[in-house]
This record gives structure tokens, C-alpha cells and sequence, in this order.
């Protein structure tokens, strides 16, 4: 079994459950920030667990948590787990954290897709919408993001009470994804937009009616 626990640091544990009465770890590794949901996966028959959490700046530890993280943990000695890469995403926020649905991992092309929610009261850099990244034994990157709505209608957009949570499809290399109040098509493999359908615009609403973008509640 693999185990984490939500400290500054990340104590990354293997767990030996061969004997259910006897349950002992066998192998650990400290790492900075933490994992909220780990994946197993494996590449070129190495066997790995994705962990997706939060980023914690050592030099500062009254900045707290400071963005996502997404690390790479070699477990195929499970008395001395490695992580291979990591990838941090500054200031940024995923729903994968809390709600393993909105994770998607492709073994065939070995692309992961997870949400990002970005909101800075500022008049740049906010973001609600996907990204899709690239996994290999070394590295993780950022491939494109998939933006569900741009910067000014996070900021001054007219939205319904209630939001879908983030969700992801893939279907002959098209990835459809599901996020607040629109559903889009996009290329897996060039970012390309298909096209995007606002589940908004056919409601009509006044001022009265409008809601804030990141302060509305999902649909149950």
C-alpha cells in the first residue's frame, strides 16, 4: 500500500499489507509539499504513482501551500522510493486534489489531463479550465491548456447559480471537457478548439439573477 499525510512535508510511505495483522512500512521518502490523490501507472514496465497535491515554499513556511504539484514516484524498489521528476504549477489550484473523477490519465499516449483553477482578483492571470500534460520517466510538461473562460468574463461575466464540477473525455484523440458553465471540444494532440457550447446563454438572465464566476455552488 502507498500513504501520505498532509504536512508541510511529504511523507511518502510504502506499506507492507502481506500479512493484514501485521501491517509495517518498509519504505519512505520526504519530499516538500504533499499529495491530496495518488495514481499508480506504469511506463516502459516501470512501475510509478502519480501524486497530484500542493507545492509548500520551504524558504517561507508561513506562505503555506503556493500551487499544485504533480510528482513522479518510482516504486519499483519499495524500500527506497524515488521521485523521479515533479512538475509545480505557481498560484494554481486542481480539483483532482479533492475529487478523483475530475483526474485522467492516458496510458496509450501517456498525457495526463487535470483541472486548473487560477482567481487573483487581479485584472490578468485568472483561469478556469484544463490542462494537459505530457508524462514520461523523466520529465513532466505542460502540453496546452484548455481555457473554459477568459480573463474578463471570470472577472465581470453574468453566471447561473450553479456550476458543473470539472469533468474530461477522450474519444478518437478529442478531449470534451466540463467545467462550471460551458463544455468544449479541443484536439488531444494540438490543443485545437472543436468547439464550446455556453450552458448559459440560453437562460436569459438579468442583474439581478447574476452570480460571481468562482462563487457559485455545483449542481448536485
Amino acid at each position: 500500500g502507498y500513504v501520505v499525510t498532509f504536512e508541510q512535508k511529504d511523507p511518502f510511505l510504502v506499506v507492507d499489507l502481506s500479512n493484514y495483522t501485521d501491517p509495517h512500512v518498509v519504505g519512505e521518502l520526504e519530499i516538500p509539499g504533499f499529495s491530496s490523490y495518488l495514481h499508480p501507472i506504469e511506463i516502459d514496465g516501470v512501475q510509478l504513482m502519480l501524486g497530484i497535491g500542493q507545492h509548500v515554499n520551504e524558504s517561507d513556511p508561513w506562505a503555506g501551500w503556493d500551487g499544485v504539484k504533480i510528482s513522479l514516484f518510482d516504486i519499483t524498489n519499495s524500500s527506497n522510493p524515488i521521485e523521479r521528476t515533479n512538475f509545480i504549477d505557481k498560484n494554481a489550484y486542481s480539483n483532482a486534489q479533492n475529487d478523483f473523477k475530475s483526474f485522467r490519465y492516458l496510458a496509450a499516449s501517456q498525457k495526463l489531463i487535470l483541472p486548473k483553477s487560477e482567481y487573483n482578483y487581479g485584472a490578468e492571470g485568472n483561469f478556469d479550465g484544463f490542462v494537459v500534460y505530457n508524462i514520461t520517466l523523466d520529465s513532466i510538461t505542460s502540453s496546452f491548456e484548455i481555457q473554459h473562460a477568459s480573463n474578463d468574463e471570470i472577472r465581470f461575466g453574468c453566471w447561473y447559480s450553479a456550476y458543473m464540477p470539472p469533468r474530461s473525455l477522450v474519444f478518437k484523440s478529442k478531449v470534451m471537457t466540463i467545467l462550471s458553465h460551458t463544455v468544449k471540444s479541443t484536439d488531444l494532440y494540438d490543443g485545437d478548439e472543436e468547439w464550446k457550447l455556453n450552458l448559459d446563454d440560453a437562460l436569459g438572465l438579468n442583474e439581478t439573477e447574476c452570480q460571481p464566476y468562482f462563487m457559485t455552488g455545483y449542481i448536485d
